[in-house]
């Protein structure tokens, strides 16, 4: 019995205890080594994001660039189509997560819950962790007073040694100028520095002398001075504070370096300059006389004729604003506007444009603006179809001002030129040429005022954003205007 007991099955055979201390320490090895591998792995950001299919994105929100986030509808933000544009160059689906401010957007990069943040943002100084990506848009700080509150100040020395309460925004870095002036004075003095969350919020502050003076991006201060025509620049502050987008800490940069790739790749085409002249191209076409003249006629004016406009407009499915805008380039909304040539009424329109559209009175505002709603719509029939939105509409507005001729003439000096005869962009460069003579002698049509319709354009342009900005409405989240119909960049 004792030696059948010495002779038990392998299977059951006892370890010898030096080989099960053997494997008990190659066990521990290979744990260590597990552990220290991952506490230098460094995750990569893309992987994450393709592994979910989804590009999670924190957005901030800015009333004035109208943030939608059902993408199904498209959308009109700049960077909102460039965001698009990269989840489907990744094969991943945009997810949005709209946030009120930076600092929102900065809790979850540092949570990980999104893969990157944007919405005007600059490279914060009170959040260093955070991981720098792409430069998106070079913009300018600027110190901006309130007419009537206060007056402008000739140096940033000046402004510390009076002292002055100044609004910021968490969008924004302190500007380095400010900060570096600071430094030269050694203290602040008597400078009180106070945030707000947005532009609206801080002109808010400032128009009610709660801050003396406000430190604006360009971009702000060109849109909220269409509103806010006391707004008053005081000082140039950065001469660039460039618009980033930002990742979260701790990844590698294998998604930021897929976001630069992307943004090279529009920007070594034309995509990325013809997204950028779609949405700011027009913002600096008026100066400040303008912009005070434009309010003050929609104070005084636009009410009167509002009915109509939207009347007409729903009846060709057009945007009131729209047709607003083109009556207030053509006649500062006054129909009994008569112009040295003879063309008059609120679309003013020539005698032998009324009579094509059987327009009896040209006085009349109604028959004025539906005729000139069907003219533009004529003129968007007939221009060739290889030309697509929004360029069809400047197009069109363009024919409406100078002939559908001559903008014809225009695109094939374009295209001979080298330029695209689809893109506004580039036939509003040709078209001043209809006015030398040894351009227009190569033409059909012949002589024309060529600069004339490139100027009423961007006017249209202008007002049309102008009143979308002050007249906003729910269908603006599905991209109705007809000068904001963009679609999604991809490569």
């Amino acid at each position: 019995m004792i030696n059948g007991l010495m002779h038990w099955p392998p299977r059951l055979r006892p370890k010898n205890t030096l080989a099960r201390r053997i494997e008990i320490g190659v066990f521990a090895l290979l744990l260590l080594a597990i552990v220290v591998w991952a506490w230098h792995y460094t995750p990569s950001g893309l992987n994450l994001a393709l592994f979910k299919q989804e590009l999670h994105v924190a957005l901030v929100s800015h009333p004035h660039d109208h943030t939608v986030t059902d993408l199904s509808n498209g959308s009109d933000q700049f960077e909102l189509v460039l965001l698009t544009g990269l989840a489907e160059s990744l094969g991943a689906r945009l997810r949005v997560h709209p946030v009120s401010g930076p600092q929102e957007a900065y809790r979850l990069l540092r949570a990980r819950r999104v893969d990157l943040a944007a919405g005007m943002l600059t490279a914060p100084r009170d959040d260093p962790g955070l991981t720098v990506g792409p430069e998106i848009l070079p913009i300018q700080k600027r110190l901006v007073h309130w007419h009537g509150n206060g007056r402008g100040v000739g140096s940033l020395e000046e402004l510390l040694q009076q002292g002055a309460r100044i609004g910021v925004t968490s969008i924004l870095a302190l500007p380095e100028a400010l900060t570096a002036a600071q430094e030269r004075a050694g203290t602040w003095s008597d400078v009180e520095l106070i945030q707000y969350a947005d532009g609206p919020d801080l002109v808010a502050a400032l128009r009610a002398g709660h801050v003396d003076y406000a430190v604006l991006t360009s971009i702000e201060l060109n849109r909220l001075q269409r509103v806010y025509t006391a707004l008053r620049p005081s000082l140039e502050l950065d001469a660039s504070a460039p618009v980033v987008w930002l990742f979260p800490p701790g990844l590698d940069r294998s998604l930021i370096d897929s976001a630069h790739d992307y943004l090279e790749a529009l920007r070594a085409g034309r995509a990325f300059e013809l997204l950028f002249d779609r949405h700011f191209g027009h913002l600096e076409v008026h100066d400040l006389v303008d912009v005070i003249s434009f309010n003050r006629l929609v104070q005084e004016r636009l009410d009167t004729w509002r009915p109509v406009f939207e009347e007409i407009a729903l009846e060709h499915g057009l945007d009131w604003r729209f047709l607003a805008a083109v009556s207030y380039q053509e006649s500062l909304w006054d129909p009994g506007a008569v112009s040295p040539t003879g063309v008059r009424g609120l679309m003013m329109l020539t005698t032998a444009t009324a009579q094509s559209l059987g327009v009896s009175d040209r006085t009349d505002p109604r028959q004025s603006v539906e005729g000139g709603a069907r003219y533009v719509l004529q003129m968007l029939e007939r221009l060739p179809e290889a030309i697509s939105e929004p360029d069809r509409t400047w197009m069109a507005l363009a024919s409406y001002n100078v002939g559908l001729g001559h903008l014809l003439d225009a695109r094939i000096l374009t295209e001979n030129g080298g330029g695209d005869p689809n893109l506004w962009l580039d036939v509003m460069n040709w078209l001043p040429r209809l006015a030398q003579r040894e351009w227009y002698q190569q033409t059909r049509y012949g002589y024309a005022r060529g600069w004339e319709p490139v100027t009423y354009v961007q006017n249209i342009r202008s007002y049309y954003d102008w009143l979308v900005q002050l007249f906003p409405e729910p269908g603006d989240q599905n991209g109705r205007g007809p000068l904001y119909l963009s679609v999604p960049l991809s490569l």
